[in-house]
């Protein structure tokens, strides 16, 4: 297997690391191709009058815009819900909870949950079945449909 050697740096800190190629593109080239996005977009408004500062609050209240954008009756209905789904979670056995939680909240397959636990794959995706049929007859019964 090829073996690459990468830089990273954070400040004054900086380190040599050897990964895998499968592991350079899977995690590290991704995350080099959006910080030159970062640098490109810094620079571009630069070359418009903007400093660095200005582009980092620029960037700050882009971001308070979009959370901030919802009206208080969309808030409110996702609390509502959120709390539904809440109670949800709460109805569930410990382990069917966890399962929930790790398999649809998280997105960890259920191979890698069997991983994690030394469970079979196979019980535990009918498992995961079972607890997804109960959260349905429990949103069904709060008149929500699924």
């Amino acid at each position: 297997m090829a073996k690459r050697k990468i830089r990273i740096r954070s400040g004054e800190l900086e380190a040599w690391m050897e990964v895998t190629e499968e592991e350079y593109q899977k995690y590290y080239r991704p995350w080099g191709q959006q910080k030159k996005r970062e640098q490109r977009n810094r620079e571009a408004m630069e070359e418009q009058g903007y400093t660095e500062e200005s582009y980092e609050e620029w960037k700050e209240n882009d971001m308070r815009t979009k959370l901030f954008s919802e009206s208080m009756e969309e808030l409110m209905e996702k609390k509502i819900l959120l709390d539904i789904l809440q109670e949800a979670l709460d109805s569930l056995r410990p382990e069917e909870k966890e399962l929930a939680v790790k398999v649809f909240g998280e997105e960890v397959s259920v191979y890698e949950f069997a991983r994690m636990n030394g469970g079979n794959r196979r019980t535990l995706d009918f498992r995961k079945n079972k607890v997804l049929e109960k959260l349905r007859c429990f949103f069904r019964k709060h008149g929500i449909d699924v």
